[in-house]
């Protein structure tokens, strides 16, 4: 089955004060994370990634980077954004949680965009989570979702690249979900 991603054009970054099931999406690479003063999951799906995150007293906050063509609750939708240069937002959420984010949408030069593909696929360690897409057929190479994560005691933090090879383009976030920070 192929797994090939939407182009950047009809990818949207949204922010919801609430958990989003996964069963909405196609996950490629799941991680499940508990700390003791959080529990979060990460999936990278066949647009982009979802982020789950809980504090200990109960407040959730749920990122999602994904197609404008993946139908998504409206309800506790706190932001959404098409994904174009660059966006940077901090929320204070319920019971302690405080949500720090940024992305940018970079489009480079042919020769930087296949360097820097090769270098997220040669990554891989266990903070790391990678899938490659499939070739859409314009060019001989898939996409490559790319998602690293640290765990401190109160403190989650995922940077994410995803690739668009048919635009040399890569979306780069960064997302902090912290407790009484």
């Amino acid at each position: 089955m192929l797994s090939i991603r939407p182009t950047v054009t009809d990818h949207v970054f949204s922010v919801f004060g609430r958990s989003i099931h996964p069963e909405l999406f196609k996950s490629h690479r799941t991680r499940s994370l508990e700390r003791k003063n959080y529990r979060a999951r990460v999936d990278i799906t066949s647009d982009g990634h979802v982020i789950n995150f809980t504090g200990s007293r109960g407040a959730t906050i749920s990122e999602v980077v994904g197609s404008i063509q993946q139908p998504l609750p409206q309800q506790r939708r706190l932001l959404a954004l098409n994904l174009r240069g660059k966006y940077a937002e901090e929320l204070h959420g319920k019971r302690g949680l405080k949500y720090t984010s940024s992305f940018e949408l970079e489009h480079v030069a042919a020769d930087m965009f296949w360097m820097l593909q090769n270098q997220l696929q040669s990554c891989g360690s266990s903070n790391e989570m990678i899938h490659a897409f499939d070739s859409s057929g314009r060019i001989p190479f898939g996409a490559i979702s790319f998602v690293h994560v640290e765990t401190r005691e109160r403190q989650l933090t995922i940077q994410a690249f995803h690739t668009f090879p048919d635009d040399y383009a890569i979306v780069k976030s960064t997302s902090i979900f912290c407790i009484d920070c």
